[in-house]
């Protein structure tokens, strides 16, 4: 028989309140229970692949051994790293430290440097664990366009081979973008701009956007403030999604990452709203010239012809279409744009708070207009070529404000593992045992401030540490700001060394050359620290400067 609902009696509020709270409360400790637990398997199995007996720094005779060591790894990396270069690195030993991006890393010597530098990518694999880093299977789509070799081809051929040669497009957007967050015009009765509060991180990726963009997709975009925030928000997505899909093993990863990654995929697709009308048009264009003499058509000297033009030699849709190649300007942005924002950001902070007393701005700015008038105020390859002093102080910030954790890093890749050569000899010594899918690397920040490579000085920001030998003409070593070495990594070393260096290099000079000449930043009285992301360390992104028009311009 039914009942009517109106005779049926209710539950208190108080027992609904209860009952709710209890469930909550019981759903809650159960995903905590599960996150710690798969969390903590994915812990022992990353570190149970390591060679045994090896110095585990961070790891303990404790309860929860794996887990709480890759704990200290996000939080107190640097000191682990410190601690396992003094003790192990630079005695020939090989020791382990974990992270929480990269997983435990096997640090090998000093000596090995050369060695790992050099090793085929068959054996010792970094392209692979630049993948895992970012975490690029789930925080970028896509794989097909990702996994072959036309990115890889347009930085290391068409982005070089063009350096130098397309400097009026990138001082055009740099000005202009300079005059909309800084000012222009607006001088007072003392001839000088007022003072404007800018924030450092933001100010630099979007100047490193600008010029980045001019020479990918042209100045109309590159002016479209839509696109631009599409540009740097993605670029931020994706570094710090990544970080999050570490949190998780891998059969959860392609689950978390669809809430993981939204922002990713809508920044994504505003980008490529604006480029896939471009790049259709070019496509068109480009074909209708090869096959119709008559029609006469000047491709822009641009990413987007570049593309094209390799697009006509291939095959495959993930090499031809007009969203394949759309989306690769999307994923060259992110190459082309954190790294040289975070030396940006960097540099700025490390020159603005030296002592004053030292005169580094006005040493720097002397060379800057000396330049400009003995190059007509044309800012030609060859001019940013003589830039030295300019050129040593950005290498020394690379130095001094790298971003730390491991360099060189490397996946061991072949079944049978890798024998490390004893001195970086093979042959000499049985050396140690490395299994497939260990990762193996070297300390950088602590290299970079080792007083048997940089003298009693290193723990100093000496902006012309590299200049100043030439200038006074004893030495004539090749230490420029692109130049690797086993001790200079902060483009990596070997044949895996930052392929773009030479684009990034250029383009950080002539927006660092417009500020010198155009702009007045107030000093800092001390370097702000950077902040710790596991095992790296980037300049906050609230940090702000003070800074106006100079009364005596040369505009770049």
């Amino acid at each position: 028989m039914l009942v009517p609902f109106d005779i049926i009696p209710s539950a208190s509020p108080v027992f609904v309140l209860a009952t709710s709270v209890g469930l909550l409360g019981g759903s809650i400790i159960l995903i905590v229970f599960f996150f710690f637990t798969v969390t903590a398997l994915k812990a022992h199995r990353e570190q149970s692949i390591l060679p045994k007996g090896l110095p585990f720094l961070g790891k303990k005779n404790e309860f929860l051994a794996s887990i709480r060591a890759n704990a200290r790894g996000a939080s107190d990396s640097f000191r682990l790293f410190t601690e396992a270069y003094e003790k192990y690195s630079t005695k020939g030993l090989v020791s382990v430290v974990p992270t929480w991006t990269k997983g435990p890393q096997v640090l090998v010597p000093t000596a090995l440097i050369n060695w790992l530098a050099h090793e085929p990518e068959h054996v010792m694999n970094a392209r692979d664990c630049t993948f895992e880093d970012m975490q690029f299977a789930y925080t970028t789509a896509h794989p097909e366009i990702m996994n072959n070799d036309m990115l890889d081809l347009m930085i290391k051929r068409e982005l070089t081979r063009h350096v130098g040669n397309l400097n009026d497009k990138i001082v055009n957007e740099v000005s202009l973008a300079m005059g909309e967050m800084f000012g222009t015009g607006d001088l007072s009765e003392s001839g000088q701009g007022e003072w404007r509060e800018v924030g450092i991180w933001d100010s630099s990726m979007r100047l490193v956007v600008k010029a980045a963009n001019s020479v990918f997709v042209g100045s109309d975009l590159c002016r479209n403030e839509e696109y631009t925030q599409a540009c740097m928000s993605w670029v931020w997505d994706v570094a710090t999604s990544s970080a999050v899909m570490h949190m998780f093993p891998k059969f959860l990863k392609p689950h978390v990452s669809k809430l993981v990654t939204y922002k990713n995929r809508r920044d994504a697709r505003v980008s490529i709203k604006h480029t896939l009308p471009l790049v259709e048009e070019r496509i068109a264009n480009m074909t209708r010239a090869q096959n119709d003499k008559s029609f006469e058509y000047e491709a822009p000297n641009d990413l987007i012809t570049w593309m094209v033009k390799e697009s006509f030699k291939r095959t495959s849709e993930s090499e031809t279409s007009a969203y394949s190649l759309a989306y690769r300007i999307l994923l060259l942005n992110f190459a082309a744009v954190i790294t040289s924002t975070i030396a940006s950001a960097n540099f700025i902070l490390d020159i603005m708070s030296t002592d004053p007393s030292e005169n580094v701005v006005e040493l720097l700015r002397e060379e800057a207009e000396r330049v400009y008038r003995e190059h007509d105020g044309v800012w030609s390859k060859a001019a940013v070529a003589k830039l030295v002093r300019l050129d040593s102080a950005l290498r020394e910030s690379g130095r001094y404000s790298c971003v730390g954790g491991s360099a060189i890093t490397r996946r061991v890749w072949t079944d049978d593992g890798v024998v490390l050569p004893i001195d970086g000899k093979e042959g000499e010594g049985s050396g140690l045992w490395v299994p497939k899918g260990a990762t193996v690397g070297v300390a950088q920040h602590q290299i970079h401030f080792d007083e048997k490579y940089y003298g009693p000085t290193v723990a100093k920001f000496d902006p012309f540490r590299f200049s100043r030998p030439k200038e006074q003409g004893i030495s004539t070593t090749n230490e420029d700001m692109v130049t690797t070495s086993t001790h200079y990594l902060t483009f990596s070393h070997g044949v895996h060394a930052c392929p773009g260096r030479f684009f990034a290099a250029n383009e950080l000079k002539l927006i660092m050359v417009n500020i010198l000449l155009n702009y007045e930043i107030q000093s800092m009285p001390t370097r702000p620290p950077n902040e710790a992301l596991g095992d790296v360390k980037i300049p906050s992104r609230k940090r702000t400067m003070m800074i106006r028009k100079r009364a005596r311009v040369m505009d770049v």
